[in-house]
C-alpha cells in the first residue's frame, strides 16, 4: 500500500515542472532511468508539461497518437468503450505512470481515451522523438520491450479476467489493487484515498451501475467494506480476498455482467 505524495496536490501547475525537475523525475521512471545523464536531460527538455482538470480529456479514442504521455501529478483513467455500450476502465494511472505511449509504439492512433480523474499535470513526449531515441540508444529500446512485455500481460490477465469471471471476483479484485496501489491505513480498515464514484468501480469491474451497487451494497451490510461518496474503506480485507481468490466458474458458465 501507498499513499499519494507530494506530486499528486491539485497546486501542481505546468511552471513549475521545468527541465531540471523534469529530468530528475525522469530519472525515477523505470522507462527512462537506465538514460546516461546528458541523454536523460535532453529528454527531459522534449517533454511538454499539460495542467489537466479533473474530468478533462487528456486524448480520445481513435486520435493521431503524436505523443507519450507520463502523467507527474494527478490521477488518470484509460477508458474504452465495450461492444454492447458500456464504458471498461482499463488502467489507472499514477504519477510516475506511462500511458498513451501508441504513437511511441508504432500505433497511428489511440486505442482508448484517458480522462483525468484529479487534477494534475502530464508531460508529453513528440512520438517522433521517442521513436528516434529507440533507434539511438539500445538500453532505452531494452527497456521499452520489457515495458511492452509487461503492459501485455497485464492486459491478456485483465481480457481474461472480464471474459472469464464473475462480477464478485471482479469487483473485489479491483479494491484490492486499488487499496494496494493507494490504500492507506486507517482505524476503520484501509482506506482506498483515490476518489472514485460507483460508476468508476463499475467500469473498473467491467459491469453495470446497478450489479455494482448492490455487490457494494450487500458488502457495506456484511461489514466488509464501507462505502461512502467516491470513499470505500476495506473493513475485512481478509473476506475481500477470499471472494477475490473463489473459484471460477465451470466452463461453459458465462460470467454475470
Amino acid at each position: 500500500m501507498s499513499q499519494p505524495g507530494p506530486s499528486s496536490h491539485s497546486a501542481e501547475t505546468p511552471s513549475r515542472w521545468s527541465a531540471e525537475r523534469r529530468a530528475a523525475f525522469l530519472a525515477t521512471v523505470r522507462l527512462f532511468r537506465e538514460l546516461p545523464a546528458p541523454v536523460l536531460y535532453e529528454v527531459a527538455r522534449q517533454f511538454r508539461p499539460k495542467a489537466v482538470a479533473r474530468g478533462a480529456i487528456v486524448f480520445l479514442e481513435g486520435e493521431p497518437a503524436e505523443a507519450l504521455n507520463l502523467l507527474a501529478s494527478g490521477r488518470i483513467k484509460v477508458v474504452r468503450e465495450t461492444d454492447d455500450g458500456r464504458e471498461v476502465i482499463l488502467r489507472l494511472i499514477g504519477p510516475g505512470e506511462i500511458f498513451g505511449g501508441a504513437g511511441g509504439w508504432g500505433e497511428p492512433i489511440y486505442p482508448a481515451t484517458a480522462v483525468a480523474i484529479e487534477p494534475g499535470v502530464v508531460l508529453q513526449l513528440p512520438a517522433q522523438t521517442f521513436q528516434d531515441l529507440l533507434g539511438t540508444c539500445p538500453a532505452f529500446a531494452r527497456a521499452v520491450v520489457q515495458e511492452l512485455g509487461t503492459r501485455l500481460r497485464e492486459a491478456e490477465a485483465r481480457i481474461r479476467e472480464l471474459q472469464t469471471e464473475r462480477v464478485e471476483r471482479r469487483l473485489a479484485r479491483a479494491l484490492l489493487r486499488l487499496a494496494e496501489k493507494t490504500g492507506a491505513e486507517t482505524p476503520a480498515g484501509i482506506a482506498i484515498t483515490l476518489p472514485l464514484t460507483r460508476q468508476d468501480l463499475a467500469e473498473l469491474a467491467g459491469t453495470t451501475l446497478s450489479t455494482a451497487s448492490r455487490t457494494l451494497s450487500a458488502w457495506d451490510q456484511a461489514g466488509i467494506i464501507a462505502a461512502g461518496r467516491e470513499r470505500v474503506v476495506i473493513r475485512q480485507p481478509a473476506s475481500l480476498r477470499a471472494i477475490a481468490e473463489a473459484p471460477a466458474p465451470t466452463e461453459g458458465t458465462l460470467p454475470q455482467r
